[in-house]
């Protein structure tokens, strides 16, 4: 089958993706998904005419469908009777809290005493009937004719049977008007005909609730779901834009960088110069605090004169130097020469000091 015999509009796909997502949970196609298995798509659309929600076949899900309503229906039954023995051995149990009270009748004690032993003798007459059609042995040799013969007499099993509705009737109505109450705490100064007629309503609210209660929780899984959905295709969409930023940076951060550092190094010249600018200004501010115009003018006619004099220094010993050079051209005879003008200036000196000494002698 070629793929183009499979193709849907946008719309129609949503649809498909619905109904797949309805009959079959755990298959959470996408549209791309079925546009690249069109045989797959065909195969699960041709499934979901077949089976339901939970997988089972339509024939399979009739049959647990009635198999469910034979168990509502039997499960009825049972309550029904599981409620009336509760009730009744409530009654008895309430009959002997109130032994102690003295004002009790004759009628209550009849009824309540007939009441027990009929209740009695039919549960221990169920303990000796055979179970399942199987044949067991008699309990203690009773057969059902001997406890048949305590059941209290048929006048007073009439009259307890007559009473026994009424009674049950108001323990019900009691235990109706309790649950009604705790469903809705304000219907408890309501009148007892007022809470009769939202007692018949209370069920149809109750399964109302219960619906709200399984639709909010098919709500919530079907939120999850797409929930894990968002965010696998967010962890998607998050490594997709990490690796953009990762290309940015190795593309772009590259070619700008040497533009940075240019400027940054131009940032850092004009900084230099205005901290050297500052301390200038600084050691400006300290000198015209410390001298005065006069002290300055002084200080400039002792600078102009050391000038002058380093000047004049300079010059003679240009002088020298150019004397000292003329002389260097004569080589190791000029050495000679020093030498022996040296020797002769020191006897010079040494015989025209002795000169003086003898001349201070004479005098």
């Amino acid at each position: 089958m070629a793929s183009g015999d499979f193709c849907l509009p946008g719309e129609g796909m949503e649809v498909l993706q619905q109904v797949f997502r309805k009959q079959l949970p755990p298959c959470n196609l996408s549209e791309e998904d079925l546009l690249r298995n069109p045989c797959f798509s065909k195969l699960l659309l041709r499934l979901c005419q077949r089976v339901d929600g939970s997988g089972l076949s339509l024939s399979l899900a009739q049959e647990e469908a009635q198999a469910w309503k034979d168990i509502r229906l039997h499960k009825t039954m049972w309550l029904r009777s599981e409620i009336l023995q509760r009730v009744i051995q409530e009654l008895l149990v309430d009959y002997y809290v109130k032994t102690q009270d003295t004002n009790l009748t004759s009628e209550d004690k009849k009824f309540h005493g007939t009441l027990e032993q009929r209740l009695l003798v039919t549960e221990l007459t169920q303990l000796l009937s055979p179970s399942q059609g199987k044949e067991a042995p008699s309990l203690l040799g009773l057969e059902k004719a001997d406890l048949m013969e305590l059941m209290p007499p048929a006048e007073d099993f009439l009259w307890m049977r007559s009473r026994l509705q009424l009674e049950v009737e108001q323990q019900l109505k009691k235990k109706c008007f309790a649950l009604l109450c705790y469903h809705d705490p304000s219907a408890d100064s309501d009148s007892e005909t007022l809470k009769a007629a939202k007692m018949w309503k209370l069920a149809e609210v109750l399964m109302s609730e219960k619906q709200q209660c399984l639709d909010a929780k098919s709500q919530q899984r079907e939120r999850a779901v797409l929930l894990e959905k968002q965010s696998a295709t967010y962890s998607q969409v998050l490594l997709r834009c990490l690796a953009l930023l990762q290309r940015l940076l190795q593309e772009h951060r590259l070619k700008t960088q040497s533009e940075l550092d240019r400027i940054s190094a131009q940032y850092l010249e004009i900084k230099c110069s205005a901290m050297v600018l500052k301390l200038r200004m600084e050691e400006l501010k300290i000198l015209s605090d410390t001298y005065t115009a006069e002290k300055v003018g002084v200080h400039r006619l002792i600078r102009d004169r050391l000038e002058g004099a380093i000047r004049l220094q300079e010059q003679d010993m240009e002088k020298s130097r150019q004397v000292l050079s003329t002389y260097e051209v004569l080589g190791e005879a000029f050495d000679g020469l020093v030498k022996e003008y040296t020797q002769l200036k020191q006897a010079t000196e040494n015989k025209r000091w002795a000169l003086q000494e003898v001349s201070k002698a004479y005098r």
